[in-house]
């Protein structure tokens, strides 16, 4: 078996360990491809360290012997990363982004960060999944891709994540974000106005925990009733505040205060 070269560069890592979990497994590589459903060839480039394997075959490969699929999926990613020729689109993480441009930026950055697909393989990673959300063609694809064309629907939206292979439980991450940005594009909201917006949200939110109380939905505005719980365990009950009344009394849980029977 020749040596791996360079293994501790991010593509050498995932070789390393996906020849590592084959050898404690007791598996051939002919059996490892008998059980993903690929060939002798594949699998022994997909550890070898000269080749980057797709993002299925490192999924399956781990699958079949049983590896953390999360450090995998990392461990490519950053391989992919690295390999790449041009610079990784920069785009804020998903909780900050309030404007269109910057979801498209990050729909860039996922792209980016699944190896660069092609549109064909994206329309074809998508139909597998379409009943569950929604066609991708591969124009559309392109276009998102690109930033020529915004997603149009949440399901459009999972469709694209589905081509770019995005783990799924970021799925409500990013429909959070893409909710956000449609509300503040309906209201008219210019990038700097929803920004101030979600950092008084965010502030608002920190404020609550550091007074002992965890949100339980968004933040409504000042004056509007808030709901949240009690984070100390002998409590936990739910309650009705406003965030005036918090910055005002300094209280936390206005059950533990007393101030509610």
């Amino acid at each position: 078996m020749a040596p791996i070269p360079n293994p501790g560069s991010a593509k050498g890592r995932l070789a390393v360990a996906l020849r590592t979990a084959r050898a404690r497994r007791g598996l051939s590589r002919r059996e490892i491809a008998l059980r993903i459903g690929t060939s002798i060839g594949t699998v022994q480039r997909a550890e070898s360290g000269h080749d980057l394997p797709t993002l299925e075959t490192a999924q399956a490969f781990a699958g079949a012997c049983h590896l953390d699929m999360e450090r995998i999926e990392t461990l490519w990613r950053k391989a992919a990363q690295r390999g790449r020729k041009q610079p990784l689109t920069r785009a804020r993480p998903l909780p900050q982004i309030v404007d269109t441009a910057e979801l498209g930026l990050a729909l860039r950055q996922a792209w980016e960060l699944n190896g660069c697909p092609s549109a064909d393989e994206m329309e074809r990673r998508a139909r597998v999944r379409a009943h569950e959300f929604v066609p991708l063609s591969r124009s559309t694809a392109w276009r998102i891709r690109e930033r020529d064309q915004s997603v149009t629907s949440e399901k459009q939206l999972f469709a694209y994540l589905v081509a770019c292979q995005e783990p799924e439980k970021r799925f409500p991450l990013w429909s959070d974000t893409w909710h956000r940005v449609r509300q503040a594009k309906s209201r008219g909201e210019g990038a700097g106005d929803a920004r101030r917006q979600w950092l008084e949200a965010a502030e608002a939110a920190q404020h609550l925990r550091e007074v002992g109380l965890t949100p339980l939905e968004r933040f409504p505005g000042h004056l509007a009733p808030w709901t949240v719980r009690c984070r100390r365990r002998a409590c936990r009950q739910v309650s009705r505040i406003r965030y005036a009344d918090i910055v005002a009394t300094a209280y936390g849980c206005r059950i533990c205060a007393g101030i509610i029977a």
